[in-house]
């Protein structure tokens, strides 16, 4: 057995009420709160007036951003820590999906560093930070547990991985908050936590640990399956998924993903793909190219699938798919080769020719 650390320090709520049951806990991280959020998502489905209630039960000020788009952008989370040094926040609650969870860690370490360039977010090495709260409100990236930011980078063309990393110091999960979730949107984040754990297993960062989340995990999905594909989510299936997609989150934490979520930034960035979808794309050459044929065996057995070919169809069922033209084939591949530190979570040497066909499988 290999050697490994296990460290994930966030202090989790989980049930209906999960905020106002435990407003007290916003006390320990200071006087005034910056709330982070989309558009309008966290007005409908109540939390943020379950977040604001908690936060004036207690004395805590606030002020709120709902700025963040989808993807979000280092232009955007600049804005928002200006934002937070002029309002004198002493720390930062994230709700919603992905999206504002992560800005709220990339805006809790330039609001604790204002004289720093936005761009130092990607340099290596640790840096002081406000403290963070997060409240999922889709079921699919994890943010609520890892330490993990992935910020669109205009200047670069690409989603990018924040170098400066922080778990939240605390988070609430209310199932409630689910309910209402569109069905295309559901999917997109379900096909996310799935992959998830399909990378955490197979990257070769894994860890005993890792692998029990991720068996958990896999097997809970596959309860999940025909509710995703009918469309139709009761309670139990929504309270599945947000469990499911935290122990992905937790799995990617303690190992880290792989090549599919790599290679699907580009479909993001370049085709407007959603995530989860974009991911999707590319996860069965992922696992027809590693050479661990029975920790693949394991994640088929666990899902509930007889063969990769059966999860692409799986997903092809349920998520939109995009097409690309060769010259896009080309410069994905050219652009993907140099990240070296993903390729390096597969035990087996990548030529171009083998990301070129990858890329080629996953959209023609």
């Amino acid at each position: 057995m290999r050697d490994f650390k296990y460290f994930m320090p966030v202090e989790l709520y989980f049930g209906k009420n999960s905020v106002e049951k435990n407003s007290g806990i916003f006390k320990k991280f200071g006087k005034k709160a910056l709330i982070v959020t989309g558009h309008s998502s966290a007005k409908k489905n109540g939390s943020q007036n379950d977040v604001v209630s908690a936060l004036e039960k207690n004395n805590i000020k606030y002020c709120i951003f709902d700025k963040t788009e989808e993807n979000p952008s280092l232009e955007t989370v600049t804005e928002a820590a200006r934002f937070a040094v002029e309002e004198c926040v002493d720390f930062v609650i994230g709700i919603g999906g992905g999206s504002p969870m992560d800005s709220a860690k990339a805006i809790a370490f330039l609001a604790a560093n204002p004289d720093e360039n936005p761009e130092f977010l990607f340099e290596p090495g640790e840096a002081k930070h406000l403290p963070v709260v997060e409240i999922p409100t889709t079921a699919g990236t994890g943010s609520e547990v890892t330490q993990y930011s992935i910020l669109t980078v205009k200047s670069r063309k690409i989603k990018m991985g924040v170098s400066k990393r922080t778990f939240a110091n605390a988070a609430f999960l209310d199932p409630k908050y689910f309910m209402d979730i569109p069905v295309g949107v559901t999917r997109n984040t379900a096909v996310d936590a799935f992959t998830h754990l399909i990378e955490a297993y197979l990257c070769n960062e894994n860890s005993v640990l890792s692998d029990i989340l991720c068996e958990k995990g896999l097997k809970e999905f596959k309860k999940c399956k025909e509710a995703l594909i009918e469309g139709q989510f009761n309670m139990d299936i929504r309270e599945r998924l947000l469990i499911i997609s935290t122990i992905a989150g937790m799995a990617i934490s303690q190992s880290q993903t792989s090549l599919p979520h790599a290679m699907g930034y580009y479909l993001t960035y370049f085709k407007n793909l959603a995530h989860g979808p974009a991911n999707a794309q590319f996860t069965k050459a992922f696992m027809d190219f590693v050479p661990e044929k029975d920790r693949v065996k394991d994640v088929l057995d666990f899902a509930g699938f007889e063969s990769t070919g059966e999860i692409d169809e799986f997903f092809r069922k349920i998520v939109t798919r995009v097409q690309c033209s060769d010259e896009d084939i080309n410069y994905y591949t050219d652009e993907m080769m140099k990240i070296k530190g993903k390729l390096s979570t597969v035990n087996r040497l990548i030529s171009r020719e083998d990301m070129y066909n990858m890329f080629k499988e996953g959209v023609m």
